[in-house]
């Protein structure tokens, strides 16, 4: 079972041919032992379950794309030096007896972020940082930044130029649908948090005519996201609140034709959230997170699917007869993530078959939504039980969910780093909240995180947690909680608060993995300070001398109170030692307290690895240490 579900192969992309006919995608290993590998795989929409592999998977091939004649595919490899390089590379699907063709620099070692076909497939514009080597001595700020920039590749003669200016940081781009434009979007900076400090500014510029200097259209306070060009606009997914990080996600337009560059706002983040944009034809395809359900839809019009499972990834096109193709990736509790084809009837197909070993269901989900403990809001989650426990009261693990901007339907082992599949079948059962400030609920039920931390969100997993109990699911016998990042945070909370609920029950421990334990530290150390602060209350360099707001949710502040009043159960801490997001000192402050005050607890600090772990040798020693500590207090 561990070594299946560490060895799956997932999918992690999707791409329609132009024709609609076939569909090319790449799939990876959930966990491999060295080097990222990927492959990537094509299907026949006509054959279900017919996907194969074009390339081997010895090389990390990723991102397809069909040039617009069909007739190939390019895609992003390290070909050229293998967990090094990255490059275009180009496959005829009609010779694929030949190998791989690379169309920019094979030895390039900067990350290609992006890249698409013109319409005409006669050019490939694709986003790469310049190959500046850094200063090995010394970092200075705003100095000897490696920018990324908008380069045009001629496909035929092989020629690259340069679109953008060396000194803006380019992060997305949009062809215009007659190939003779390009938009794009900057920040001042590489630096991660440039967004948060300069926001973004969205330009366009001629292909054909190199003497026009580039046209800025507008300037947008924060961050923009799926940048799509639709006749003589531009649309794009930002924040609800233009100038909240914690708000949900909404669909923007730019009529281009404006002077002024007004930022219109389309749909959706009212009552849900728009979490991915596609042109399709002339018409705009919409990804949205409503409720537990996942929804592709047309702006402000049809829904073409909905159902309470997790969308991965998404594409789609418009076929000769007009009608709107859809592929996406898609898996449930019972099953791994698969390709499916919607067809203009509406009928499902499975093209791939990745996880044809799991052939038996092996638990069952049940949604829940139950009312917030002040009675304000309602909150929804999912219980997922071992299909052999059925009916009966079980052994829980309160899983929380990171983000906090994030939420949990149904799909298979959500959060790989708690192995959700080996838990249930060593028959626990797992109780997913979404909090408030989780998405798919809109603009008001995400801005509950801005300096909110500690107020709502903790006290929503106990209602959750008191909810699963008075329906017969949850054993409040045996009960832990366990999260990672925004959910290792909750796992610290409610540790130092375990009980004083005053409902009857506690966690009979707890797993916190990459959880943030001071929100003062987290805003000088992580490297997206500024955004911390604002779901914290406040930078501490803001704040008066007196003012200990920003300390309100942070474990550490009631770790003396709570050890004082025995409340502070069995504890794992779990941190990657080069996390950057939740620097490693999170966990050994919290490891410092524990210690001194003669408390259980285990701290596993992974070398090499970051706030998402990349190492096979890692999970699998991941998995077994949580498998161990899980039933060491819940059996």
């Amino acid at each position: 079972m561990a070594s299946q579900l560490l060895g799956l192969e997932l999918p992690t992309s999707v791409k329609l041919s132009p024709d609609g006919k076939s569909v090319v995608y790449s799939a990876k290993p959930n966990w491999k032992q060295n080097d990222p590998v990927s492959s990537i795989w094509i299907g026949d929409i006509n054959s279900p379950k017919s996907a194969y592999r074009l390339t081997d998977g010895t090389f990390n091939d990723c991102e397809p794309r069909w040039a617009p004649d069909g007739k190939s595919v390019a895609f992003l490899s390290d070909r050229g030096d293998r967990g090094k390089s990255c490059a275009i590379y180009t496959l005829h699907l009609n010779r694929p007896q030949l190998e791989p063709k690379a169309l920019t620099a094979a030895a390039n070692t900067q990350t290609i972020a992006k890249f698409e076909f013109s319409p005409d497939g006669n050019f490939i514009a694709f986003l790469v940082p310049s190959e500046d080597e850094e200063n090995p001595v010394v970092d200075v700020w705003n100095e000897d930044w490696i920018y990324t920039s908008l380069r045009l590749l001629d496909v035929r003669s092989g020629d690259i130029r340069l679109i953008s200016a060396n000194s803006l940081h380019v992060f997305d781009f949009s062809w215009s649908e007659d190939g003779s434009q390009i938009a794009y979007a900057t920040h001042r900076s590489p630096d991660i948090e440039s967004e948060w400090l300069h926001g973004t500014d969205i330009w366009t510029t001629e292909i054909a005519d190199t003497d026009v200097l580039p046209r800025e259209v507008c300037h947008i306070p924060r961050e923009v996201f799926d940048i799509n060009w639709l006749n003589s606009e531009l649309y794009f997914i930002g924040y609800s609140t233009p100038t909240n990080d914690n708000s949900s996600r909404s669909v923007y337009h730019i009529d281009l034709q404006d002077k002024e560059g007004r930022v219109i706002k389309a749909a959706h983040g009212d009552n849900d959230c728009a979490a991915g944009l596609r042109r399709v034809g002339s018409k705009l395809l919409v990804h949205v997170e409503k409720g537990m359900e996942d929804q592709l839809r047309l702006l402000d019009s049809d829904v073409l699917y909905k159902e309470q499972k997790c969308i991965l990834a998404f594409d789609a096109i418009l076929d000769l007869a007009g009608k709107v193709r859809v592929a996406f990736v898609q898996g449930s509790v019972n099953r791994p993530p698969e390709v499916f084809e919607i067809s203009p009837t509406g009928e499902l197909q499975q093209l791939s078959n990745h996880g044809r070993a799991w052939t038996t269901e092996f638990c069952t989900r049940t949604f829940l939504e139950c009312p917030t403990l002040d009675g304000s809001e309602k909150i929804e989650g999912m219980f997922i039980s071992p299909i052999a426990k059925a009916g009966q009261k079980v052994a829980t693990i309160v899983l929380i969910h990171g983000g906090p901007y994030w939420r949990v339907t149904d799909s298979f082992d959500f959060l790989n780093h708690f192995f959700m599949p080996r838990l249930l079948l060593e028959g626990f059962g797992i109780l997913i909240p979404n909090y408030r400030g989780s998405s798919g609920r809109g603009d008001r039920f995400a801005r509950y995180t801005s300096g909110g931390l500690g107020v709502y969100d903790a006290p929503d997993i106990i209602a959750m947690t008191q909810h699963a109990i008075t329906q017969n699911l949850a054993d409040p016998s045996r009960l832990l909680v366990a999260g990672k990042s925004q959910g290792g945070y909750l796992s610290y909370l409610l540790s130092v608060r375990n009980g004083a609920h005053g409902l009857g029950w506690r966690f009979q421990a707890a797993i916190a993995t990459a959880g943030i334990t001071d929100w003062d530290a987290m805003t000088m150390s992580s490297d997206i300070g500024y955004r911390e602060a604002g779901m914290a209350g406040e930078a501490p360099w803001r704040l008066s001398k007196g003012d200990i707001n920003s300390r309100s949710g942070s474990a550490l502040w009631e770790f003396r109170d709570a050890a004082d009043k025995g409340r502070i159960p069995p504890m794992l801490l779990i941190h990657g030692k080069d996390d950057v997001r939740v620097p490693v000192s999170q966990a050994i402050g919290f490891r410092r307290a524990l210690d001194e005050a003669g408390l259980e607890f285990q701290c596993a600090i992974y070398r090499g690895e970051g706030h998402y772990f990349q190492k096979r040798a890692s999970a699998e020693d991941l998995m077994e240490r949580i498998v161990r500590f899980i039933k060491k207090y819940l059996v």
